[in-house]
C-alpha cells in the first residue's frame, strides 16, 4: 500500500479497552478468557477494525462480532458488506432465488438514494419469503440480511448467512479488501461521494425505525 492509503487507514475509528468492555463481549463470562481480553486490551491504547481483525489468536467469528458495529466502520461501509456477503453467498449455488438477487439490487440502489425506504422493505420482505418457502439456506439467508436498513444487523446477518457455507475466512478476508478499498477511495472524488452517503445512510436508517 501506498503512504497515503496507509494514512487513511491510520484515521479509521478507534475504540479503547474500556469502550470496547461496553460492547458486552461473552469473553467477559469466562475467567480464563476475560483475562485473555484484558492482556489483549493492554497492547494498545486504541484500536481499529484492522487492528482487531488481524488478531489470529482470536476466533473469526468473535473478530467480526468485534468489528461489525458503527463504532468501528461507517454504516454505508456496513451495507455494503452485506451486500458482498450475499453476493458471494450467492455465487455458490446454482439459479439463485430472483428475489434474492433483487433484494441485494435493491439494496445498493437504496444506499445510491435511487430507491424509497418502502420500496427496500418490500424487497426485503420478499427475500424474507424466499428464504421461508425454499428454506432457510445460507443464500437466501445472507440476501434477507443484506436488506435489512440497519447497518450492524444487515452487515452481521449477511456474514453468518454467507459462512454456514462458505469458509469464513473468505468472509474475513472480503471485509479486510473492502476496508482497504475505501482507504484507497479517501481523498478522491469518491470520498467526498462516501462521505456524503454515509450522511445519507444514517438519515435513512432513522427515518425506517422512526
Amino acid at each position: 500500500m501506498t503512504q497515503q492509503e496507509l494514512d487513511n487507514l491510520s484515521r479509521l475509528p478507534t475504540v479503547t479497552y474500556e469502550q470496547f468492555l461496553k460492547f458486552k463481549p461473552c469473553w467477559l463470562n469466562d475467567r480464563k478468557r476475560a483475562a485473555q481480553l484484558k492482556e489483549i486490551g493492554s497492547r494498545k491504547r486504541e484500536w481499529n477494525a484492522l487492528d482487531v481483525l488481524r488478531l489470529e489468536e482470536v476466533t473469526i467469528a468473535d473478530r467480526m462480532w468485534a468489528v461489525l458495529r458503527e463504532e468501528f466502520l461507517p454504516a454505508h461501509l456496513l451495507h455494503e458488506y452485506a451486500c458482498r456477503c450475499a453476493d458471494y453467498a450467492l455465487s455458490k449455488i446454482d439459479n439463485p432465488d430472483p428475489r434474492s438477487v433483487r433484494a441485494i439490487e435493491a439494496k445498493r440502489k437504496w444506499l445510491r438514494g435511487e430507491i424509497s425506504n418502502k420500496e427496500l422493505i418490500t424487497a426485503r420482505n420478499e427475500a424474507r419469503a424466499a428464504s421461508w418457502s425454499i428454506g432457510w439456506g445460507a443464500a437466501r439467508a445472507a440476501a434477507w440480511g443484506a436488506a435489512r436498513d440497519a447497518a450492524w444487523g444487515a452487515a452481521r446477518d449477511a456474514a453468518w448467512g454467507a459462512a454456514r457455507d462458505a469458509a469464513r475466512k473468505d468472509i474475513l478476508d472480503t471485509l479486510i479488501s473492502l476496508i482497504k478499498e475505501a482507504a484507497r477511495d479517501a481523498g478522491t472524488s469518491t470520498s467526498g461521494k462516501q462521505k456524503l452517503s454515509a450522511v445519507i445512510v444514517t438519515k435513512k436508517e432513522r427515518e425506517i425505525n422512526g
